[in-house]
């Protein structure tokens, strides 16, 4: 697990809501809190989507953040930031195994958290120092200037 403060703000919620950067991405959960609490399970219900999307999607447990992503955009835009933004993004290993990064943004302040869930117990941490590092590379491929907290 590795934390990440993000540097410019700004910058990243407009990779994270105006690009498709994220869209490979699932989401586990999301929360928004503006003039409301929002809170989102993100299980994706199939029977929503067209037959096309169902062939698509049929192996996803949760939603793409591409099918998320104009939802929540539409949720948060406005003369004010939210006062506070959760999203647990989730992708799946080809071995079963789960990496995590959750977006946290609150008191003005952007981190985000990197998680790895092996299928199997395990001592060994050098899968999850794998995708910390992934996670590290992902922000700078993207230009998300971050450090480490």
């Amino acid at each position: 697990m590795q934390i990440y403060k993000i540097e410019d703000v700004r910058e990243f919620m407009a990779i994270l809501f105006l690009k498709e950067n994220f869209d490979k991405f699932c989401v586990g959960t999301m929360e928004i809190k503006t003039f409301v609490s929002i809170s989102v399970k993100g299980n994706l219900l199939t029977e929503w989507l067209t037959e096309e999307e169902k062939e698509i999607y049929r192996s996803r447990e949760y939603v793409p953040w591409k099918l998320l992503r104009p939802l929540a955009f539409s949720m948060i835009k406005g003369e004010q930031t939210p006062q506070m933004l959760r999203i647990q993004f989730v992708h799946y290993m080809n071995n079963g195994d789960c990496g995590g990064i959750r977006i946290q943004y609150e008191n003005n302040e952007l981190h985000c958290i990197s998680s790895y869930t092996p299928v199997n117990f395990t001592l060994d941490k050098g899968s999850e120092q794998i995708w910390d590092d992934q996670c590290s590379e992902f922000f700078h491929k993207n230009g998300i200037v971050s450090t480490r907290a």
